[in-house]
């Protein structure tokens, strides 16, 4: 995003969350769904020097929300599991940098939510990023790893059978053999239209996935595809009033055409 076009949409956000059109919006969600739903986010790396900024966020998911662990995940698309007075929150991390551990994880488990940390597995024990003691921490703490790519590549439709196999396929085998773990969730990298294909699609059910988690914002309901689970994007250092922005809605029906695109391209 361009910085112009992010400070229009700073602009927007911060009219919006004046005049209440941000809680109007997330109140109809809620009453559209009964709050029987969950709202997934996907953060990238989680600084230090914005730690407070992503602290007073984790506050305010805690007064709307309610934290999912990967039980309760796994149970709402089973339909065995349901939220009434607050819907559901997921906040997910792709990339696996480093202060994901040493300042994201912290603050987490200081505010009682569960991290869902996306990992490429090429990069783990490498300079910036988590080490694998790093992960088997996360995940001895009720913390999930998914799957994030070998490379962190995007996905693209002139890749060969060995580019898939690698970032697909092997790249789960490395992390369950790093963490000891099953890994039992894929995050497609990027998020752009173009990087979504039929190819990767088929190669990630195949591998055995049981979830799929992309970018198109919309919340999981429990008629949510499991390997087409989209997420909204927030980051540590934004604004509350962009945060609420996000999660409005406004985002989910922006996004409507490019989503129908990418489920009819991946089904």
């Amino acid at each position: 995003m361009s910085t112009l076009s992010f400070k229009a949409k700073c602009a927007m956000a911060l009219c919006f969350d004046i005049f209440g059109i941000n809680a109007f919006l997330r109140k109809q969600k809620r009453k559209q769904y009964n709050n029987n739903f969950i709202r997934v986010v996907n953060y990238h790396d989680t600084k230090l020097e914005h730690a407070k900024n992503f602290e007073k966020q984790l506050k305010w998911y805690k007064k709307h929300y309610v934290n999912v662990n990967y039980e309760d995940f796994c149970g709402f698309l089973k339909g065995e599991k349901t939220f009434f007075d607050k819907p559901g929150i997921m906040l997910t991390f792709d990339d696996g940098f480093k202060q994901n551990k040493t300042v994201g994880a912290k603050l987490l488990h200081e505010n009682g939510f569960t991290g869902y940390f996306f990992v490429s597995s090429d990069l783990v024990d490498t300079d910036k990023y988590m080490t694998t003691d790093d992960l088997k921490d996360l995940i001895k703490e009720n913390h999930v790893i998914g799957c994030h790519t070998a490379t962190h590549h995007r996905m693209d439709v002139s890749d060969t059978e060995e580019i898939l196999n690698k970032e697909i396929v092997d790249s789960k085998k490395t992390l369950e053999r790093k963490t000891e773990s099953e890994i039992t969730s894929f995050c497609w990298v990027g998020g752009e239209e173009e990087h979504y294909t039929r190819k990767a699609a088929n190669r990630i059910r195949s591998a055995g996935y049981k979830y799929s988690f992309m970018t198109n914002s919309e919340v999981l309901t429990q008629d949510t595809n499991p390997l087409q689970i989209q997420r909204t994007n927030v980051e540590t250092f934004w604004s509350m009033a962009l945060l609420r922005f996000q999660l409005s809605g406004f985002q989910d029906k922006r996004y409507k055409g490019k989503r129908d695109r990418v489920n009819d391209l991946t089904k």
